[in-house]
């Protein structure tokens, strides 16, 4: 008989995808429109025979209307430790009322059309096939729209088919 050992999740994750709830960036551009956000709800793994990775926006947000309208969005890692800063700032400020990358002080590139963050240690390019809203009819326990949307302010979930992994 084979013995099996209990592991906690995070003892065996590893790789430049790994979330753990650190904060990622989500960036999409329209035209010459381009913003940023920081999100932690999010993940990688395989459907419908695609690599995907999917990510929680807010309704709300300004960088869900630039995926809407282009259907692609980078996912940048940064370490959130040396941009705890830069972080937080992203998450204060529209990218409809001022240009909060310069804010940041951080920089846009370009790969395939696709913008991401050019401090990121990694990013993975992503085309949308997938999205719909995560709604209180959904939930199973009563405790998570309770706890995280008082507000009704629910995520759009995007399934992205993962186009290009970028690594320094």
């Amino acid at each position: 008989m084979r013995v099996f050992q209990p592991v906690e999740p995070e003892e065996i994750e590893s790789g430049a995808y790994v979330f753990d709830g650190s904060k990622m960036l989500v960036t999409s551009c329209d035209g010459d429109k381009v913003n940023t956000t920081a999100v932690s709800f999010g993940g990688v793994g395989q459907m419908w025979g695609k690599r995907v990775t999917f990510v929680c926006v807010r309704k709300n947000r300004y960088t869900k209307e630039l995926i809407d309208a282009s259907g692609v969005y980078s996912l940048s890692f940064l370490d959130n430790k040396e941009y705890h800063g830069a972080m937080k700032y992203l998450e204060m400020v529209s990218g409809k009322d001022e240009d909060k990358l310069k804010g940041a002080r951080l920089h846009i590139t370009y790969h395939d059309g696709v913008p991401f963050i050019e401090e990121s240690s990694n990013a993975i390019l992503c085309k949308v096939i997938y999205k719909n809203e995560i709604g209180k009819s959904g939930f199973v326990s009563p405790d998570i729209p309770e706890e995280f949307y008082k507000d009704e302010n629910y995520h759009i979930i995007y399934v992205g088919e993962i186009t290009k992994i970028l690594v320094r």
